[in-house]
């Protein structure tokens, strides 16, 4: 794993250069703070979007551990088949629970 830093606008994460320095990452924060997001409207009339001012953004800076894109894929399959598994084994059991209480009954 890789410790980075990162920007992270409106939870969007970006992120930063290596070596970039802590002034940099200041300067820029705080330019990204004078930003506004724009939120659309679609015009049927014209079929065009509008834009408008939908406020200002979020802005963080952390840091993040970071995989390789295989890794994560790898950890991303191997998780969802022990995810999957779980879920299979509890609708088993809920099915045979069903079962025995239509036996009893």
């Amino acid at each position: 794993m890789k410790t980075v830093k990162v920007i992270v606008i409106d939870n969007n994460r970006f992120a930063l250069p290596d070596g970039m320095t802590a002034k940099d990452i200041q300067s820029l924060a705080g330019f990204l703070c004078s930003l506004t997001t724009l939120g659309t409207e679609y015009n049927y009339d014209a079929s065009e979007y509008v834009y408008f001012d939908n406020g200002g953004v979020s802005i963080r800076v952390s840091e993040c551990e970071t995989l390789t894109k295989a890794e994560a894929r790898d950890l991303g399959d191997q998780s969802r088949a022990r995810y999957q598994a779980k879920r299979d084994a509890e609708e088993r059991a809920k099915a045979g629970d069903l079962i025995g209480l239509h036996v009893n009954q």
